[in-house]
């Protein structure tokens, strides 16, 4: 057994291509810093998008569902640093509610939260008073029920 290989010398590359910007010697100091300014300008510029996307994302999870088709509460407004929901199908105005509230014998302490939700029953104003809105979490509520 036997092996050749033949040996061919190896061609020298006499000529070397290069690029025009090399050819014209070094840049100058301006057109550095230019390209400096432009390339930190679209970094900043991309940051603040991405910021403000995460922004919105965090906004939107964090928002409660307010007039959302398939909750069962409603917004309705704000009294006294409460947010007062109600039921969607009850057609009870805010002023109604402020009654309510204002009429209750037990007290409520703003400690329960600041959510509260509003049920109305013959005879019988049921209030739920959340920590956090219902329909984004697990609601940590207390019931307040008192007859009218």
């Amino acid at each position: 057994m036997s092996l050749s290989v033949s040996i061919e010398p190896i061609k020298k590359i006499t000529t070397v291509k290069v690029q025009d910007k090399n050819v014209n010697g070094n840049l100058s100091r301006k057109s550095i810093i230019y390209k400096i300014k432009h390339n930190s300008a679209f970094i900043v510029l991309a940051g603040v998008i991405i910021l403000i996307l995460f922004y919105g994302m965090f906004h939107i999870y964090s928002a409660p569902a307010r007039k959302s088709p398939d909750a069962f509460f409603t917004y309705l407004g704000e009294y006294n640093d409460y947010v007062i929901y109600k039921t969607k199908e009850d057609k009870v105005t805010l002023s109604e509610v402020v009654f309510a509230y204002n009429s209750l014998k037990i007290k409520i302490y703003r400690q329960n939260g600041r959510h509260l939700y509003y049920i109305r029953e013959p005879n019988l104003n049921i209030f739920l008073q959340c920590l956090n809105p219902v329909e984004m979490a697990v609601p940590k509520c207390i019931t307040v029920k008192e007859r009218y």
